[in-house]
């Protein structure tokens, strides 16, 4: 009886491991046609990004994989409540980090930086959107995780909850990697 539930969590970790395997591939592809069309263009719209100001939100998101961390290990200890506060507080930071990306778009779309004036802004719009989404479909994701071990009803051991953390640490790379190579990389 006991070789059912790590059935269930190998075969849980394992399609999360799929399903962010080939997310991965998704990402590194638009990441490839971004650099490749930034060469044919001779100013691509990169100089209208902030980022210093994306930074901030950018170290908000990036540390919500930290307080992610904090409220595993009180779930761990069979703290329902701290890991419950912690797992709001991580969709907070995620919130937080959306709506600014939202922000950044208006700001550059009124500068005429919108997704049809440049290929650069193509792929940026396309590759921050689909990570944006990423974060959107999280959140919901980490709310029901709070109200969950609030509730009592996820315990130190939950596939679901493994690979829903899995998700949310993969998310959070991907904007590490796209903040570097959208805001700070002046590649060709």
């Amino acid at each position: 009886m006991t070789a059912v539930p790590s059935d269930r969590a190998s075969r849980t970790h394992l399609g999360m491991l799929a399903f962010l395997a080939s997310d991965a591939v998704i990402f590194l592809l638009m990441l490839v046609s971004n650099i490749y069309l930034r060469r044919s263009e001779a100013h691509g719209g990169q100089t209208l990004l902030e980022p210093g100001r994306m930074l901030v939100f950018s170290v908000l998101l990036w540390g919500s994989s930290g307080v992610l961390l904090l409220a595993e290990r009180q779930r761990g200890r069979g703290d329902r409540v701290g890991a419950g506060a912690l797992y709001l507080v991580t969709a907070l930071l995620g919130a937080v980090f959306a709506l600014a990306q939202g922000l950044e778009w208006r700001s550059l779309a009124a500068q005429g930086g919108t997704i049809s004036s440049s290929l650069f802004f193509s792929t940026f719009y396309t590759t921050t959107g689909l990570h944006g989404l990423h974060v959107l479909l999280g959140l919901p994701v980490l709310l029901a995780l709070a109200l969950l071990s609030w509730t009592g009803q996820i315990g130190r051991r939950a596939p679901g909850v493994a690979a829903a953390v899995l998700y949310w640490h993969f998310v959070d790379a991907v904007w590490l990697v796209l903040y570097v190579v959208f805001y700070v990389w002046r590649g060709p």
